[in-house]
């Protein structure tokens, strides 16, 4: 036996017994569940229905093609750009060749495609695909832009830097039940409740936060004398319960995210600093050309997983839901769960389940894509 031989065979010695895990903990799950999802499940097998699970959850097939028709085409529009500006053209042209592509490719997404699922789907998973689009867009942005802004805080102060640290990461490790019955009681309706408390010291009136289903621009219009407001107000901006959920995420996630940071401030040499200084560069010059491109590969990571997270979440916000709020926090997640529990169709809460994996495989795929060239790994 050859020596490249020999090496081969140890490699997959030493590889097989995590290929054996990987299949029996996550392949074989995930094709099972599939398989689950193709037959009418009650409790225990019944008949082979194919994917009319699917046609049921994400509604007619005609739209679903309208719909990723409208991807591509978006898609198109988009390397076009990429592939002009790349050959030197004037970016009038540019833009205008990119709008003329693009606008038909919104129109298709969003008028035949989403709207024509939404009218023919189940209104439970899409108004969980709602309810988790609003509950990442609120919790990403923030709760990345405090963890930079503590980091570098930390980063430039050296004194009592582990204690911060420390205090920091404190509500990561906290268990999640036990943190989330705490911020069930802080957001009580009681007018005596911490949040209330706090509320009521601005003059404002008390909130009924986490059992309040309205959205919460709704309600700062009503508390700014307005009687009425579009209706699309209510369905386009995220309830006062899942904003007070929000808030719950903020907190536990940004001392992760902040000492994940710290790590990544702490790589950069310092010569790089020394060299702004020299040349007589402010503190927002030095963030803005040193700091920040040289911590983007950290940010990429935690906004990668934060996405991915956001997607998954399901524990706290099945303690911190109510009766009074429900629809307006139910995630993706929420809506599987109660398939299963509620209602007992295993076969439909499996076709739910690999639809959300299928969001969130193509979400972290266009993450990648779009945001991954952008990240600057050195020379």
């Amino acid at each position: 036996m050859d020596t490249r031989r020999k090496e081969q065979l140890i490699a997959w010695g030493f590889l097989t017994p995590a290929l054996v895990v990987l299949a029996g903990f996550g392949l074989f799950p995930i094709g099972y569940a599939f398989y689950v999802s193709l037959h009418k499940w009650r409790i225990k097998k019944e008949a082979l229905i194919g994917f009319e699970h699917y046609v049921r959850a994400l509604g007619d097939p005609e739209h679903l093609f309208f719909l990723l028709l409208g991807v591509g085409i978006v898609w198109a529009a988009y390397r076009l750009r990429s592939h002009l500006l790349e050959r030197g053209l004037p970016s009038v042209y540019v833009y205008l060749a990119w709008g003329v592509l693009l606008l038909p490719g919104l129109w298709v997404l969003f008028e035949p495609g989403l709207n024509g699922l939404a009218a023919t789907g189940d209104p439970a998973l899409y108004n969980g695909f709602k309810v988790t689009f609003f509950y990442a867009i609120g919790t990403i942005p923030l709760q990345l832009s405090l963890a930079t802004g503590l980091a570098y805080l930390l980063f430039k102060s050296m004194r009592a830097k582990g204690t911060f640290r420390i205090l920091f990461f404190l509500p990561y490790v906290t268990p999640v039940i036990a943190s989330a019955v705490v911020f069930r009681t802080i957001f009580s309706p009681h007018p005596s409740s911490l949040a209330n408390r706090f509320w009521s010291t601005f003059g404002l009136e008390n909130q009924r936060w986490l059992y309040e289903g309205k959205s919460v621009v709704a309600l700062l219009l009503r508390g700014a004398g307005m009687e009425a407001w579009p209706t699309w107000v209510d369905s386009c901006f995220p309830s006062m319960a899942l904003t007070s959920i929000i808030l719950y995420n903020i907190w536990v996630y940004v001392g992760y995210d902040t000492v994940i940071l710290l790590a990544g401030l702490s790589a950069i040499p310092r010569h790089y600093y020394e060299a702004a200084e020299m040349d007589g560069a402010n503190g927002w010059q030095v963030f803005r050309h040193i700091t920040l491109p040289l911590v983007s590969p950290t940010l990429f990571f935690l906004s990668m997983v934060a996405v991915i997270g956001t997607f998954k979440a399901f524990n706290h916000i099945y303690i911190m839901r109510t009766p009074g709020a429900r629809e307006s926090v139910d995630v993706l997640s929420i809506a599987i769960f109660d398939q299963i529990f509620e209602y007992h169709n295993a076969g439909y809460a499996s076709a739910m389940a690999f639809v959300l994996f299928v969001a969130i495989l193509v979400l972290t795929l266009l993450q990648n894509q779009v945001f991954g060239k952008r990240v600057f790994y050195g020379d």
